[in-house]
């Protein structure tokens, strides 16, 4: 029995210290990925954005309207891109347990309109319009990471621009009672089953279409940071062609 004892643990030694090399490899794979997609990848297609905004800003020139069709066209792809490569960077990082929260009182108001400034452009390229409506009169604090909520509200949004319908509104909520503070996002959009809303937050590893993929990366980040503040994810659809995503926080 003894010996059997011995020869098990060794056994058990031997697979704890292959799981060992195998996990420090694959974080090494990943901070190798992330330093390719921030110095290779995104550093090439920051100088392309920064190239089209000279041209579409006329610096160059007075441009055709089909050729500002085709160089805002390029634009749009390219910050889209650009989006993603971040959230996978952001990604790689927070699994690598990298990224720490740093907990203060933050004003979550003043997030949501710092957030809606930088989100502009986007609803504007699809002609949507943005709609805050928050409880009045009421301070909005809550003990949080302010770079990680600004992450969470920032990909809400996008994802709730990124869903919605051109020529529609997207109305952002704000909302407090005795027991909870809520905020979520609302937008004109096609019906998803909750199989399908789910699906957006799985982790992908098989191709699927590139808006999608950037959608399905802003959720899952979302909902990481969301988790990792005890808070409560908000995402359903409904068949009046809306979609509700946002989280709760208990008092």
């Amino acid at each position: 029995m003894f010996f059997r004892k011995k020869i098990l643990k060794k056994i058990k030694d031997k697979f704890r210290r292959i799981e060992e090399r195998n996990l420090l490899k694959l974080e090494k794979e990943r901070s190798k990925y992330a330093r390719i997609l921030n110095h290779e990848i995104k550093t090439a297609l920051l100088s392309q954005i920064q190239s089209m905004e000279l041209f579409l800003n006329e610096k160059f020139g007075k441009i055709q309207d089909n050729q500002r069709e085709i160089l805002t066209e390029i634009y749009i792809s390219n910050c889209f891109l650009l989006e993603i490569i971040n959230n996978a960077i952001f990604l790689s990082k927070f699994e690598d347990n990298k990224t720490r929260l740093k907990l203060e009182n933050v004003d979550i108001e003043k997030q949501i309109e710092n957030c809606m400034k930088l989100i502009r452009q986007s609803a504007d390229n699809k002609k949507q319009n943005i709609i805050f409506k928050a409880d009045k009169n009421k301070p909005f604090n809550l003990n949080a990471d302010k770079k990680m909520i600004q992450k969470i509200i920032f990909n809400i949004l996008s994802s709730s621009i990124s869903s919605g319908f051109e020529k529609s509104n997207i109305e952002v909520y704000l909302h407090e009672n005795e027991h909870f503070i809520s905020f979520f996002t609302k937008n004109k959009s096609i019906y998803m089953t909750k199989e399908k809303i789910n699906s957006l937050f799985e982790d992908k590893d098989r191709p699927t279409d590139f808006n999608q993929l950037g959608m399905s990366l802003n959720l899952s980040i979302a909902n990481k940071l969301i988790k990792a503040h005890n808070w409560n994810l908000i995402a359903s659809s409904s068949k009046e062609n809306s979609a509700v995503f946002g989280f709760v926080v208990k008092k």
